[in-house]
C-alpha cells in the first residue's frame, strides 16, 4: 500500500531538471558519440522571457521528457567570447531561443515559442524527422543525387520541423530532377503536395516559387491547382507587403479562374492589396462586388466591414 502511494506521489511531482551543459563543443561531442540530437538554448537569466522559459516552458513534463532524449546546453550570449560568437553566427536572436542540431552538428530546426505544447511538439518531431527521413535520404543522395523522391522526403521532413526555407529548397530540387527526366506529371504531384502543406501551415511567402511553377507547368489548369496557386502566391506577396506584386498576380487570376470556388477569397485578397496600396476606389469596387456576388458568406461579411471602414475614412 505504501509503495503504491509513493508511486502516485512521484507521478504528481514536477519533472526533474534537465542535465544542462554549458560548453557547446562538449555538447556536440557527446551528441555525436551517443548518436543523439543536440539542443542549444541561448539563455540569459536577467531577461523576462528567460524567466518565463523556466516558469512556463520547463514546468511542462512534456518538455522535460523531450529534452531528456537529447543532449542539451544552455549558453549565455553575454558570456565568454566563444559563446557570443556562436550567438552571432546563429543570427543573434533574443534569448531564449532554441536550436536543434543533428549528431553531426548540422542545424535542423529553431524553436522560438515558449508555449510548452508547441515547444515539446517540435522537439518530439525532430527525432523521427532526422532518423526516419533526413539521415537515410542524405545517405542515399550521397550515393546518387538524382533521386527526386529522396529530395521530396527531405522537403517533408523539414516541413515537419517548421523550417519553410529548407523545406522549399528540397522540394524545388525534387521538381527540378523530375523535369530534367521529362516527368512533368510527377513534378506536379510533388508541387501539389507542397502547396497543400505550405497552405495548411500558412507559409504563403515560402510557397511562392511552388505556386509559380504550378502555373508555369500547367497553364491550361488541367490539375485544377491554378486558382489555389495564384491565391497563395498573391497572399505571399501581401505577407511581405509587396502590394503591386500581389495585384499583378491576383488581378488576372480573378479573371482566369472566375469559375473557381476560391474566387471570393481571391477577390478579397486583391481588394486588400488595393486598400493597402492606397487605391481606395479599387478596393471599394471589389469589396462591393464581393458583397453582391457572394451574399450571406463570411467573405461578404468581412468585405462589408472593410467597405464601411473605408467609406468612414478609417
Amino acid at each position: 500500500m505504501m509503495r503504491a502511494a509513493l508511486v502516485i506521489v512521484a507521478a504528481l511531482l514536477p519533472a526533474q531538471d534537465v542535465a544542462w551543459k554549458t560548453n557547446w563543443k562538449e555538447t556536440l561531442k557527446e551528441a555525436k558519440s551517443q548518436n543523439k540530437l543536440a539542443v542549444l538554448v541561448f539563455y540569459n537569466k536577467g531577461l523576462r522571457d528567460c524567466k518565463l522559459y523556466d516558469e512556463k516552458t520547463l514546468a511542462s513534463s512534456d518538455v522535460i521528457n523531450a529534452l531528456r532524449g537529447v543532449v542539451c546546453a544552455k549558453i549565455d550570449p553575454d558570456g565568454p567570447d566563444e559563446d557570443n560568437k556562436l550567438w552571432q553566427e546563429l543570427g543573434q536572436e533574443r534569448p531564449p531561443m532554441t536550436y536543434v542540431f543533428d549528431p553531426d552538428g548540422k542545424l535542423l530546426a529553431t524553436i522560438g515559442t515558449l508555449n510548452p505544447t508547441n515547444y515539446a511538439g517540435t522537439l518530439n518531431a525532430a527525432g523521427p524527422a532526422y532518423f526516419g527521413k533526413i539521415k537515410p535520404s542524405r545517405e542515399a543522395l550521397a550515393k546518387d543525387p538524382e533521386q527526386p523522391d529522396r529530395w521530396a522526403s527531405l522537403g517533408e521532413a523539414y516541413m515537419n520541423l517548421n523550417a519553410p526555407q529548407e523545406s522549399a529548397k528540397n522540394y524545388d530540387k525534387a521538381v527540378e530532377i523530375y523535369l530534367k527526366k521529362g516527368d512533368k506529371s510527377s513534378a506536379l504531384k510533388i508541387l501539389s503536395s507542397q502547396l497543400d502543406a505550405f497552405y495548411d501551415a500558412k507559409w504563403y511567402a515560402p510557397a511562392r516559387s511552388c505556386c509559380r511553377k504550378i502555373q508555369e507547368l500547367d497553364p491550361s489548369n488541367e490539375t485544377k491547382l491554378g486558382a489555389k496557386a495564384a491565391w497563395v502566391q498573391g497572399m505571399g506577396e501581401c505577407k511581405e507587403q509587396k502590394w503591386n506584386d500581389a495585384i499583378a498576380v491576383l488581378k488576372p487570376a480573378c479573371e482566369k479562374y472566375k469559375d473557381s470556388d476560391l474566387l471570393a477569397q481571391m477577390m478579397f485578397s486583391l481588394a486588400s492589396a488595393y486598400m493597402y496600396n492606397r487605391d481606395k476606389q479599387g478596393a471599394l469596387a471589389l469589396f462591393d462586388e464581393i458583397i453582391k456576388k457572394f451574399p450571406n458568406t463570411d467573405t461578404a461579411h468581412i468585405s462589408q466591414t472593410q467597405a464601411d471602414k473605408l467609406r468612414a475614412g478609417k
